[in-house]
Parts: structure tokens; sequence; C-alpha cells
């Protein structure tokens, strides 16, 4: 049996992937495997790329569904919740604060919605007098609030 490249030359052993008889000098041995050169460029190439696909998995995308759907109605009537709110009156807390100083302390907290300090004030009488009058001069300079935070109007 002759190589196939070199029919002059006596094959010295078959290629492992394809069959074909070949010389010494076409026959390349790789861990005890016999290769000839044109099949051995070939599995290397497929190992590279077996190696490369092990080494770096491929990893798929996770389909993401959102549904997202606004279910929110607005209720208010006039259009927005600042116009819902209910400002409370100076003048009134005034009268209230005033009504403190003849005995009927913490009424104006109360009208604003400061029950916990109502409340304070009602059994020590305005907290021993001076806390009603410390609300009476902060209502009358404008900077007492009502529960939510807003001025007096």
């Amino acid at each position: 049996m002759t190589c196939v490249k070199h029919p002059e030359t006596e094959a010295a052993g078959m290629c492992i992937c394809c069959g074909k008889p070949y010389c010494k000098d076409c026959l390349v041995e790789v861990n005890g495997k016999m290769y000839c050169r044109d099949d051995l460029n070939k599995e290397f190439a497929k190992q590279e790329s077996r190696q490369a696909q092990q080494a770096s998995p491929q990893y798929q995308t996770p389909q993401v569904i959102i549904n997202n759907q606004n279910t929110n109605t607005n209720n208010n009537a006039i259009g927005g919740a600042a116009y819902a709110y209910k400002h409370k009156s100076k003048g009134t807390a005034i009268v209230f604060c005033l009504l403190g100083l003849i005995g009927f302390c913490g009424l104006h907290r109360f009208y604003v919605g400061k029950i916990g300090t109502g409340l304070i004030w009602l059994f020590t009488l305005g907290f021993f007098g001076i806390g009603q009058i410390i609300d009476f001069i902060i209502l009358i300079a404008g900077g007492f609030r009502d529960n939510a935070g807003q001025h007096l109007v």
C-alpha cells in the first residue's frame, strides 16, 4: 500500500479521521493517534471550538414580561388633592384660644386636629397657663399650624 500524497512511498499508517494510508512524512502522531496533516488542522479547529464553548457557555437571556396597567381613578370632585383639603380658620382658632384663658383650655388645639396636645392642654389647664399664652402669641403672629402642617387662613 502506498501513500495517498506520495504514490512512490510506502504507507506507514492510516489516518484515524479519513482512513486513508499515508507515509511517515505525511502522518503526525498526537496522543498515540495518527492523523494526516489535513485532518490534523480540522481536528484542532474542532477541539478549539469545543474548548471555547465549554469555557464560555452560551447563556440565554431570560424572557421578561411586564404587565403594567394603571387602574387608578381620580375621585376628587374639583380636580386634585390640594383642592380637597379644608383649611382651618385663624380667627376661629384665636377665639378658641381666648376661651382657654378663661378655663376652656386646649379647644384651639382640638380644632386644628392636634388631639394629643389638646388633651394635655385640657388636663393641665393650658400647660399651666404658659402654653396657652404662647399658643395665643403664635396664633396672632401667624406661625401656628394645623395637624397637616398647613398655616391657618
